[in-house]
């Protein structure tokens, strides 16, 4: 009998926080689901956990490989997934016990590619290391929306998010489009959840904010921002335009806000890395022909990192 949803948890050294996150998607009040665990070459004590979780609960699959990074265990999530819908949970945060049921429902009534909920952040205080808020959209949740035109509405209002967390999508959609995440970068869910939205027409939103991230030191969220983030950011963008390039005129031009809304404040987190580091980025962007999509102040703060400094130092003279 095929499971009504299938979550996909990606497991990476996350022993202390686990058990709560697959708990909270055992305990849902929709019990008609498959849940799989790929643990990614932990180090730590959590596979050990995950088996525990296992003897426990006979929906739930364990696979444990060597660590290729969470896009290839996702992936590897989708390739065994069986359900009608799919749900991609992180191991370190929780999900409300009705968040399934009711996407479900309202997923089954609208006849959708996906479904978009909201979030809210468990541990506030860490969110700006993470440079990241959960801006509620302002949508209407009894419109069918397509994809790029609720992207749009995002765009403009500055809150769209990328996250797969927040996302319930049907499984045969994610198979007809031959979607996968982008494998060895980091930032992956935001070339997967675009060229989702790019290519889904049924596409609705519910107002609740049933996934809870916690964010926690050391994780891709809050670790030091290096080259690496920006290479990843970069091979996003890059991605995303070799797709726009089939595209009609509008939904071209949708691509590039896209890129500028991913690239822009990422290059202008940048000018914390060190001159050389910053001459590379700076000469890969003009190589890749992505100066377009950054903004002049971007450009400014990125290349003379003194301007901020600047800046402070005026207004506090001007305060007193």
């Amino acid at each position: 009998k095929t499971p009504r949803v299938s979550v996909i948890i990606p497991v990476y050294n996350t022993e202390a926080y686990v058990e709560e996150a697959v708990r909270s998607i055992m305990n849902q009040t929709l019990k008609d689901i498959q849940i799989i665990i790929i643990d990614d070459g932990s180090t730590d004590n959590s596979l050990s956990v995950i088996k525990e979780l296992a003897r426990e609960d006979n929906r739930i699959e364990w696979f444990s490989q060597t660590n290729m990074g969470q896009s290839v265990a996702r992936n590897v999530g989708i390739g065994r997934a069986k359900g009608e819908y799919i749900y991609f949970m992180d191991s370190d945060d929780f999900l409300e016990e009705d968040a399934l049921s009711s996407c479900l429902f309202k997923a089954d009534h609208y006849n959708v590619d996906f479904l978009l909920f909201n979030a809210d952040i468990l541990n506030p205080e860490m969110s700006s290391a993470g440079h990241i808020d959960y801006k509620k959209p302002v949508l209407d949740d009894k419109i069918v929306y397509t994809g790029i035109g609720m992207m749009d509405k995002m765009l403009v209002q500055g809150s769209y998010r990328c996250s797969p967390c927040i996302h319930f999508i049907r499984l045969s959609h994610l198979r007809t489009l031959s979607l996968r995440f982008y494998p060895g970068i980091i930032h992956e869910d935001e070339l997967f959840s675009a060229l989702l939205y790019l290519q889904s027409k049924r596409v609705v939103y519910l107002p609740t904010a049933y996934f809870k991230r916690r964010f926690r030191p050391g994780s891709v969220m809050t670790s030091q921002y290096t080259l690496k983030n920006v290479n990843s950011y970069l091979i996003v963008c890059d991605q995303l335009l070799i797709f726009s390039r089939n595209l009609a005129p509008t939904e071209k031009l949708l691509v590039h806000r896209i890129v500028s809304y991913v690239l822009d404040p990422n290059i202008y987190r940048a000018n914390i890395l060190p001159f050389r580091e910053r001459m590379y980025i700076f000469h890969k962007c003009i190589g890749m022909r992505m100066i377009r999509f950054l903004s002049l102040k971007t450009l400014l703060v990125f290349l003379f990192p003194m301007t901020i400094q600047l800046k402070q130092f005026i207004s506090h003279i001007i305060r007193g």
